[in-house]
């Protein structure tokens, strides 16, 4: 009896155990809930196979509901066939013949982008003449819409057509007329605040005109001012162009005249809106003791600081309005000029510099004193400065104040100095210059073979192509140096494509520097 009880007693162990890691071994009666519950529950393992606990717990522990997979909805691509992708928009069409007339007319797109950004403070009206009837038809529906829009009652789509024809620059006779209706009817400020400004950047200054953009000068915003002045000194620079011109004469002169007098006297002398009114009262009248005050403050200002933030574009203004405009020649104009022609960022202003500088004259720079200053800021230029063109435009005006001998004088001897840096830019200097001497042509030829620096022989190559100097004593000597290795080769292969496509290209020595004594 007692050998049996053991065996109960490891079962009842082994039953307590088996319910712990197995299924219970007592069938019990279970109700819909537990059925429910056990198909969900996952088996746990046994406890020789219990793994160790993983953190942080996966998301399913939190899962109420089985996790039901679903299909993929299908979904439409349209893939364009080979019949569709031949096709092309209208504006793909547009793009391709305005970039392939581009390339035809490269060298003339190419000069009419360099005087749009020389005059970028008075932007200049390209006219793209296009012979597609089609482009035609689609300029003619896009203008029509747009001031069909000018009537339209809603507010925003007005504003929008008035900005985007002033975008556009089309001055026919039906975009006026459209534009003045709309200024007469509409009642809504900035609808009649966009029309006149387009109306005043095409250059309508009539008395209606006028006397609603006084109105605006008084009363508007500051960035309004600021546009609105912006399109009268465009207008009034274009109107004020040419004798034969077809602007229309300005309404209202004496009225516009004295508001922008009080603009000028209530603002900062450092404020842009100042100087844009400055500029049109020079345009309106260049006596106009205001505006001469206005423009000299710009440039006469102690602050340093403050003149800097003010950016080099107003005193750039100032400087053309005072030099070409009002005729005004003082030291203080001298210096702003030599600091914009030595520390402008922009190149173009430099350009404007050294062309005022030959407009001013050498007397007048002689008589303030500063004639010393301008020959050595002038020197420096000629091989310091980076762009061609501001280095060709410093020769042109160091011949037109007669320092173009003195500067040859001391360009030709550094030629033979000790030092690279001094022959390399008495080479620069040449190749704006030119060459007066026959002596100095064989001087680089020399200097080309049996020069100890590089960069002084690469610069010569250079220099004979800015000079254009295709003549058969340079192309031989280029095409023998041609055939070796390195930089001086290569710099060769370059040089000879750009002169060989020279056009009327010279037969010999003789006919190119017979002009030289």
């Amino acid at each position: 009896m007692g050998g049996k009880k053991m065996p109960l007693k490891r079962l009842q162990g082994a039953g307590s155990l088996g319910m712990l890691s197995w299924s219970p071994m007592i069938e019990q009666e279970e109700t819909t809930a537990d059925k429910k519950e056990l198909e969900f529950r996952v088996s746990k393992p046994s406890c020789h196979q219990t793994p160790c606990e993983i953190l942080p717990l996966p998301p399913s522990v939190w899962r109420k509901s089985p996790l039901k997979h679903g299909f993929n909805q299908p979904s439409i691509v349209e893939q364009p066939g080979l019949a569709s992708l031949r096709q092309r928009s209208a504006y793909q069409i547009m793009a391709e013949r305005k970039k392939s007339m581009m390339a035809k007319k490269k060298p003339d797109f190419l000069l009419s982008k360099l005087l749009k950004s020389i005059h970028s403070l008075y932007p200049v009206k390209i006219k793209w003449k296009d012979t597609d009837p089609g482009i035609k038809m689609l300029q003619l529906e896009r203008i029509k819409e747009l001031t069909e829009s000018l009537a339209s009652s809603v507010e925003q789509e007005q504003i929008y057509a008035a900005q985007a024809l002033g975008c556009l620059r089309i001055t026919d006779e039906f975009v006026l007329s459209a534009l003045r209706n709309t200024l007469q009817v509409c009642r809504s400020q900035p609808v009649r605040y966009e029309v006149t400004r387009t109306l005043v950047l095409f250059g309508c200054l009539d008395a209606a005109v006028v006397k609603e953009l006084i109105r605006h000068l008084k009363k508007g915003s500051p960035t309004q001012r600021k546009d609105l002045l912006a399109a009268l000194a465009v207008a009034l620079h274009a109107w004020a162009a040419g004798p034969e011109s077809k602007w229309s004469v300005v309404g209202a002169q004496s009225r516009l005249i004295g508001t922008l007098e009080q603009l000028v006297a209530s603002q900062d002398g450092t404020d842009d809106s100042v100087l844009l009114a400055a500029t049109c009262l020079v345009y309106l009248d260049a006596s106009n003791p205001a505006a001469q005050a206005a423009l000299l403050r710009c440039l006469t200002q102690e602050n340093m600081k403050k003149k800097m933030q003010v950016r080099i574009l107003p005193d750039h203004q100032a400087l053309l309005m005072l030099v070409k405009h009002v005729n005004v020649v003082s030291a203080d104009i001298i210096q702003a000029l030599i600091d914009q022609l030595r520390h402008s960022p922009v190149y173009k202003h430099r350009v404007d510099a050294a062309n005022l500088l030959s407009t001013i004259g050498l007397e007048p720079i002689r008589r303030e004193g500063l004639e010393e200053e301008v020959f050595q800021l002038l020197v420096e230029k000629l091989h310091q400065e980076p762009f061609l063109v501001v280095r060709q435009t410093v020769a042109m005006t160091a011949a037109a104040l007669q320092m173009k001998g003195r500067i040859w004088d001391i360009v030709e001897k550094q030629l033979k100095e000790k030092s690279e840096v001094n022959r390399r830019q008495a080479v620069v200097s040449l190749g704006v210059l030119g060459l007066r001497k026959k002596q100095v042509f064989f001087t680089l030829l020399e200097m080309l073979e049996v020069d100890s620096s590089l960069a002084v022989r690469i610069q010569v190559i250079r220099t004979f192509c800015t000079l254009g100097m295709n003549n058969t004593h340079v192309l031989k000597t280029l095409v023998l140096k041609e055939q070796t290795d390195g930089a001086l080769a290569r710099e060769c292969v370059k040089a000879l494509k750009i002169l060989q496509k020279l056009p009327g290209a010279r037969r010999g020595l003789e006919h190119q520097i017979s002009q030289l004594s």
